[in-house]
């Protein structure tokens, strides 16, 4: 004997087949067992941050940026007062993104002299930017 099945609709329970009350019900099924599993794999926020990532607001965000374009600029004026040598230098190892072996064998100047050559620059973009 088959248990008698029923069907909400419009606030009254209609009496329905075994075969409609499945088909009626698995999408709600379906769906609700989606949320669940959603539900479980989700997490919030406070989850991640309770498991130790660094959670990042808008603001931190914005700061950065911030931050980021002003040591841009500054670096930018601080290569301004290099000399020509330097800038090339500095422009070929770091901008065009040249090994110091390459740019040894295209220059004819020792690596070495280049190596450093390359920390003298730095060092002094470092005393640049530091006095600004």
């Amino acid at each position: 004997m088959s248990k008698k099945r029923f069907v909400r609709i419009d606030g009254k329970d209609i009496p329905v087949s075994e075969d409609i009350y499945y088909d009626f019900k698995r999408p709600a099924w379906r769906e609700r067992k989606r949320r669940q599993v959603r539900a479980e794999k989700e997490l919030s926020l406070e989850a991640f941050a309770d498991a130790g990532f660094e959670i990042f607001s808008e603001q931190v965000l914005v700061d950065e940026i911030v931050e980021d374009k002003l040591l841009l600029d500054m670096l930018s004026k601080a290569l301004e007062e290099l000399t020509e040598e330097e800038r090339f230098l500095i422009d070929e190892l770091f901008f065009n993104g040249k090994s110091e072996r390459k740019l040894s064998k295209e220059t004819g100047v020792p690596r070495k002299t280049l190596a450093y050559r390359k920390i003298k620059v730095l060092n002094k973009l470092r005393r640049l930017i530091e006095k600004m």
